[in-house]
């Protein structure tokens, strides 16, 4: 599908005049949220726009939290008051991003992740993202460097794996979509009155992941709308650290413990889906459906790690 420039955007006939808040939840590593800073103050638009930065830190420690509180100094004194940080010592990114949401002043919050780096159109793509459509929340692009599409072993592992999130679903912007991916999503601030804030018992510092998806599951529940724009894009780094056996496993048992969090599963209920994880795995490895085996595998260290946090007692079947 052909994406519009934003040059042909339609014209709203009663522009709105948003304000942003940019929220930026970091554990403190300091050389990726400078990078990150260094884009967004390259991005078009941005001294026209009226704007403010809020590194949420949540570093692990005081040296840690100086550092943050450090970098953001040296960063404001090119831009300016709007660009400060808040410090929240107690571990969890969702714990850190709502103390900055109770101290941001923008109609619209913008939430990234610390390591990822920022499209110079995407402040463009937001800003007429709210004024042209009707939707509560956006949902942003995250893409691969270009340099990586032609990487045949990349595609490979992740292809096996699935374990970095990209978000390029092919939709024309506005398009209606159910789920969120949270490091590049921008909120209505009215939304969080009524939706509610990040669920703290989710998400990095605590369950693992998940966070996103249940704010989504909420939002939808109390009729606000999420859409897809393709044009707001930021680019997100190959670690291929996440691109392992391990990594996997230890992603599907963050996703297993966080959803046991809001979903609130019974033992009766994750037992036979464990049983058929493990059958559908042994099936998938005879026939040779690579994807599928590896969805099958997935599905087991997911409801796994929902039983040990059940009952505790269980021990695991290794695969």
């Amino acid at each position: 599908m052909r994406i519009p420039s934003l040059a042909i955007l339609p014209v709203c006939k009663r522009r709105v005049e948003n304000s942003l808040s940019i929220v930026i939840a970091t554990s403190g590593r300091l050389e990726k949220l400078g990078r990150l800073l260094e884009g967004l103050y390259q991005v078009r638009g941005w001294e026209r726009s009226n704007h403010e930065i809020i590194i949420a830190n949540n570093a692990p420690d005081e040296a840690g939290g100086k550092a943050v509180e450090d970098l953001v100094r040296e960063y404001s004194r090119r831009a300016g008051p709007r660009c400060r940080q808040v410090r929240e010592p107690v571990p969890g990114k969702c714990r850190a991003q709502n103390r900055a949401i109770r101290q941001a002043g923008g109609s619209i919050l913008a939430f990234f992740d610390d390591d990822l780096e920022v499209d110079p159109h995407w402040l463009e793509a937001v800003l007429n993202f709210f004024s042209i459509f009707p939707h509560d929340v956006m949902q942003g692009s995250i893409l691969m460097h270009p340099e990586d599409r032609n990487d045949a072993r990349l595609k490979e592992a992740l292809q096996r794996y699935r374990t970095i999130d990209f978000i390029d679903y092919g939709y024309a912007p506005g398009t209606d979509i159910r789920t969120l991916t949270g490091g590049n999503i921008a909120v209505k601030r009215e939304v969080f009155d009524q939706a509610g804030m990040f669920n703290e018992r989710l998400g990095p510092g605590e369950a693992g992941i998940s966070e996103d998806v249940e704010f989504a599951k909420r939002l939808l529940r109390a009729e606000r709308r999420i859409g897809y724009e393709p044009r707001a894009i930021v680019y997100n780094e190959v670690d291929w650290s996440r691109l392992t056996e391990e990594f996997f496993r230890f992603r599907h048992e963050q996703q297993g413990r966080s959803r046991l969090v809001y979903k609130k599963n019974s033992v009766l209920t994750i037992i036979p889906n464990l049983m058929r994880s493990i059958w559908t795995f042994g099936w998938y490895s005879l026939v040779g459906n690579e994807r599928r085996k590896y969805r099958a595998k997935g599905r087991y260290y997911h409801y796994r790690a929902m039983l040990r946090e059940k009952t505790k007692w269980l021990g695991g079947i290794s695969m």
